[in-house]
């Protein structure tokens, strides 16, 4: 796991406890850079973004917060999950609007600051396997026939579902009405493709904001967006 972490003076040893020796302890690959972005290569960053953004704020919430900022306007890290390293006596001061994605207590317990790494790696991630499809916060999960979105059970019929998982297996791809009939199900259907309408509604309706991600090609059919 790659991660570039944001201090005071990453030039100064750190002691046991700084987020950057225990990155190394825990085989993970860490980039550093100042609150003032200093030391950073952007571009070979926009090129391979890490899997996490830490700002190790300590006490000094401020100047954390400031960067927080300044790396959610714009520039190469501008959608990496950030995770702020706070002491306990400056944890009240911490405005959760200004858009990191979660925070861990300082000192680190290595094991919560990894455990807390890997979820938001997961959270941001996009993957597809034979048995899970990840779309955002979207999960299909094939081998148990079952949707779940940021861990919220979604409850389909088997042909929404079915209708679902064959949009998340081909993203991006648009389909006739006709071939979602053959394809997703199987069989033409009998109340022909019409059916596909009312069952993209329905299931655009169930997933809720992440509905809008079942696009509508005018004229054509349908797609997942890719």
């Amino acid at each position: 796991m790659r991660a570039v972490v944001i201090c005071a003076e990453p030039d100064v040893p750190q002691d046991a406890g700084a987020v950057a020796t225990l990155l190394g302890e825990l085989g993970c690959r860490a980039t550093l850079g100042r609150f003032d972005l200093g030391g950073l290569d952007l571009d070979a960053l926009a090129n391979r973004a890490p899997n996490v953004v830490i700002v190790e704020a300590g006490d000094d919430i401020a100047r954390a917060q400031k960067t927080i900022k300044r790396l959610r306007d714009d520039g190469p890290l501008v959608e990496v999950p950030i995770l702020v390293a706070v002491t306990v006596a400056r944890l009240a001061a911490l405005d959760f609007s200004v858009g990191f994605d979660d925070f861990v207590l300082m000192p680190i317990v290595p094991a919560e600051l990894y455990a807390r790494m890997r979820q938001l790696d997961w959270k941001t991630a996009t993957f597809g396997s034979d048995e899970v499809l990840k779309i955002d916060d979207l999960v299909i999960d094939i081998a148990g026939y079952e949707v779940r979105i940021a861990g919220r059970r979604i409850e389909l019929t088997h042909q929404e579902f079915e209708l679902l998982r064959y949009l998340g297996q081909h993203r991006g791809r648009v389909f006739t009405r006709e071939a979602l009939l053959e394809r997703a199900w199987g069989y033409r259907y009998a109340g022909g493709t019409r059916t596909v309408d009312i069952h993209v509604r329905r299931v655009r309706a169930k997933l809720g904001e992440m509905g809008s991600w079942i696009e509508t090609v005018r004229n054509v059919g349908y797609k997942l967006r890719g």
